[in-house]
């Protein structure tokens, strides 16, 4: 007897150690419908596709058989456990069979409210496989229900069985930089940890009701959305999170977002100076500022407004602050770069993010003369009148180095060590922008 009760002991010890929190073997079915510890408030999919399989279970006699094969999803939820916000779980099981699955968590039992689910895994195997998915609690709750949600099964497969499935705190979350996070070659611009549990650190450069942009350092790929109502940092806020990297059409995000320290405030980074023609996928969610831009469109419906430049055209959203614009003026505007209903945009972030251009009757501009000298490797700025910087950007939108330059009627800037290629120079000051694609040999 006292063998027994300190075997128990320390097997209640060593879940408690390893932070387990939910384990089913799918071997008790006590009152014929869903196994034991499933069938919370938030399952949707019906008893009769929720079988128990008796043919070659992973271990023990019986496997759970999963099976919708719609391409809407089934909820199949544990009953009640206990989760802490700003934690990691890790939902471990084996599965065979063919269809998609993902996570997610019912914040309570009591009331419909889901956190963001986490990115489909396809499964298709005729053998036993063992998966891992992780999400991070954004909520305190005493009775969350943990989701696996159910799609696409297909019944020459077996449709979709599961067995062993263990819930356990994750204590072994790697820490992303936004830059790493955002930066792609793909096509699509998603990004290569989608799906996938981070924790990352930045600054806070805009704040909405429903969430913040986060950013750490200046220039390209190094800005992103963090989709959360349940924090609410404040502008130049220096924080860490953890949180799931999602793709929302086709912008990327952070979501089930947990803050684990808030550093306090820190000094925003200054806004990217670009043009509207290298508005895209580098600098989404960077804070940037575009100079001598003309209002060619008061009204673009739903609060927006046109800018052009050079012959391209961006909207200026209100998502954080509405201004009204006049048609035909000249601007200076600093904001978010994002992407939603398929479009770019500029977000303003308040008043002084949007002032009328002074600079339209300055003449510097078209006594400047900037270009490439291929046989001195340099590149020569000819009539600069006042201090201004030079930015060297690369194709993928990088900006490689920054040289600060005086007034001078030459100036000359050494290239030498540059790869050969296509690169764009900025030369700016504050409401003046220069800009010029070279091809160094």
């Amino acid at each position: 007897m006292k063998k027994l009760v300190f075997t128990i002991f320390v097997l209640m010890m060593s879940l408690t150690m390893f932070g387990q929190v939910f384990e089913s073997n799918f071997e008790t079915w006590t009152d014929g419908s869903y196994p034991d510890g499933w069938g919370g408030t938030g399952t949707n999919i019906g008893v009769a596709n929720v079988e128990k399989y008796t043919t070659n279970a992973y271990a023990g006699n019986n496997s759970c058989q999963l099976i919708n094969a719609t391409t809407s999803h089934k909820r199949f939820t544990t009953t009640a456990v206990s989760i802490e916000s700003g934690t990691a779980y890790k939902v471990e099981f084996y599965a065979k069979g063919k269809g998609d699955i993902r996570l997610g968590i019912k914040r309570t039992a009591s009331i419909a409210s889901y956190m963001t689910y986490t990115a489909y895994t396809s499964i298709n195997s005729s053998s036993w496989e063992m998966y891992t998915l992780t999400i991070v609690a954004d909520t305190t709750s005493s009775d969350a229900e943990f989701i696996l949600s159910i799609r696409n099964t297909d019944a020459s497969m077996e449709h979709l069985v599961i067995d062993n499935v263990t819930i356990s705190v994750d204590t072994d979350i790697d820490e992303v930089s936004i830059y790493d996070i955002q930066y792609t070659t793909d096509a699509s611009g998603d990004s290569p940890y989608n799906g996938q549990t981070i924790k990352t650190r930045g600054v806070v450069t805009a704040v909405t009701p429903n969430g913040f942009w986060l950013q750490s350092g200046k220039g390209a790929w190094n800005g992103v959305y963090v989709y959360s109502n349940t924090i609410n940092p404040n502008l130049g806020d220096s924080i860490l999170i953890s949180a799931t990297v999602s793709e929302y059409y086709s912008l990327t995000e952070l979501t089930n977002v947990a803050l684990l320290e808030n550093f306090g405030p820190s000094t925003i980074p200054d806004p990217e100076i670009i043009t509207i023609a290298q508005v895209g996928e580098p600098y989404e969610g960077v804070l940037c500022k575009l100079v001598n831009v003309i209002c060619t469109n008061v009204d673009a419906g739903y609060g927006m407004w046109q800018i052009t430049q050079s012959g391209n055209n961006l909207y200026v959203d209100d998502d954080i602050y509405a201004f009204t614009p006049t048609l035909n003026t000249h601007y200076v505007i600093t904001g978010i770069i994002h992407f939603s209903f398929d479009d770019w945009k500029i977000l303003p972030r308040n008043a002084d993010d949007v002032v009328i251009y002074e600079g339209i009757e300055n003449t510097e501009n078209n006594n400047i003369n900037l270009y490439y000298d291929a046989n001195s490797k340099n590149i020569i700025v000819k009539g600069l009148q006042t201090d201004a910087d030079l930015e060297v950007i690369n194709i993928l939108g990088q900006n490689l180095i920054t040289f600060n330059l005086s007034p001078s009627n030459i100036n000359k800037v050494d290239i030498s060590n540059f790869n050969s290629g296509i690169y764009i120079l900025n030369l700016h000051n504050k409401n003046n922008i220069i800009t010029k694609k070279i091809i160094v040999p």
